[in-house]
């Protein structure tokens, strides 16, 4: 009677093991779907455009532009600029250049034609898409531009100004020189009253 006792406990603990080790595989398989499915749906949720001309794993894929965008940041400016030129303009071109244009040697021209290709792609994106497109390029591009700008100009204001003082200096310098042509005039008729006196 031992030994069936005993074989019914370990009956009993191998179905059990079984069934432990079954709902482990299912809740595990449950997690790694749901998981799956929260990826998938995080990645939807950044889509590019809402027209199918791009393959699949572009359109609503954000990690494959993050991959793009780190693969082309140490390019040279004329390397992103030969691609650039060699894009076409759908949405997902367009993309491209404008991640192509994000570089720091960009020159100003081609970063502001950036904004403008930024403005254009806007309405195609998903929403999501469309607030990290802003966030993280159009916005920090387009305080770069002003900061740019505003460079520019005071480098203008200072050359004007430093103009402004050069003309001056010119002019005080022809009046000085009027001034002591005048004296000289003046002395010299002072001399020739006093040779006329005598």
């Amino acid at each position: 009677m031992t030994w069936r006792s005993a074989l019914v406990v370990i009956s009993i603990l191998t179905i059990s093991g079984c069934e432990l080790i079954g709902d482990r595989k299912t809740s595990s398989t449950q997690e790694n779907t749901t998981v799956v499915a929260e990826n998938a749906k995080l990645n939807e949720t950044f889509c590019i455009s809402s027209v199918t001309e791009a393959p699949v794993e572009q359109n609503c894929n954000i990690e494959y532009w993050l991959n793009y965008w780190s693969d082309i940041e140490n390019s040279s400016w004329p390397q992103r600029k030969t691609k650039i030129e060699q894009l076409g303009s759908e949405a997902t071109s367009t993309l491209k250049k404008i991640l192509l244009s994000q570089g720091k040697a960009t020159p100003y021209q081609d970063r502001l034609r950036a904004q403008r290709w930024i403005e254009s792609l806007l309405p195609k994106l998903s929403p999501q898409m469309r607030n990290f497109m802003s966030v993280v390029i159009y916005q920090p591009s387009q305080e770069l531009l002003e900061m740019e700008s505003a460079l520019v100009s005071l480098s203008r204001i200072n050359t004007d100004l430093t103009n402004a003082k050069d003309a001056q200096k010119l002019l005080l310098e022809k009046q000085k020189n009027q001034i002591e042509q005048l004296l000289k005039i003046e002395a010299s008729i002072m001399n020739n009253e006093k040779g006329d006196k005598l």
